[in-house]
């Protein structure tokens, strides 16, 4: 509850707002592009917002991304913040719908996981080699690393119901602790 009020504390706006959150470094490989272009192709259809939590550097790619999002007009639906920490960070993925990551290439994917330890479900590529486990889990959506096959499973992930949303997040939960839960190991 403390991570929870602290995060909303930080950002009251997403109090009354379901969003998804991107959790990562703003970096061409994470392919945040891809869920720009989503979000863009859903259209009216997303009400959502979509925060994207990461180290702000005003990189050439970041700087491109705020481009795009303010060339779609969708500063309604994407917020950019800077890296969170500590209760911040757990309380923005407490209150998430879920995660999104439109990787490129990822050796792991340790905010999915982070992601899954709480029952958050994701929404990630087949190029994240966990994606093998989260769908033999069902605990989230894997697509192609590009905005069509992406933009199909946020499509499908919004329109789940909450008995769907719910039997996601069993199941994310439950890919956690046979898979990457190193307390539960013997």
């Amino acid at each position: 509850k403390i991570a929870l009020k602290k995060f909303y504390n930080k950002f009251p706006l997403l109090k009354k707002k379901k969003f998804l959150l991107f959790l990562g470094r703003f970096h061409k490989k994470k392919g945040c592009e891809i869920i720009i272009e989503s979000v863009k192709k859903l259209g009216k259809n997303f009400n959502w917002i979509v925060l994207f939590v990461g180290p702000i550097k005003s990189s050439d790619y970041e700087n491109r991304l705020k481009k795009l999002v303010k060339y779609y007009k969708l500063n309604k639906n994407i917020i950019f913040s800077n890296a969170l920490y500590g209760d911040l960070k757990w309380g923005a993925v407490q209150a998430s719908e879920g995660m999104v990551l439109a990787s490129h290439g990822e050796n792991f994917g340790i905010s999915l996981v982070e992601s899954m330890s709480i029952g958050k479900p994701v929404i990630t590529t087949f190029k994240v080699n966990i994606s093998s486990e989260i769908l033999k889990y069902k605990a989230g959506l894997i697509s192609s690393d590009n905005s069509y096959s992406f933009t199909k499973n946020m499509r499908r992930f919004l329109n789940f119901n909450k008995n769907q949303l719910k039997k996601l997040s069993s199941n994310s939960q439950k890919c956690f602790d046979e898979n990457f839960n190193i307390l539960s190991k013997k």
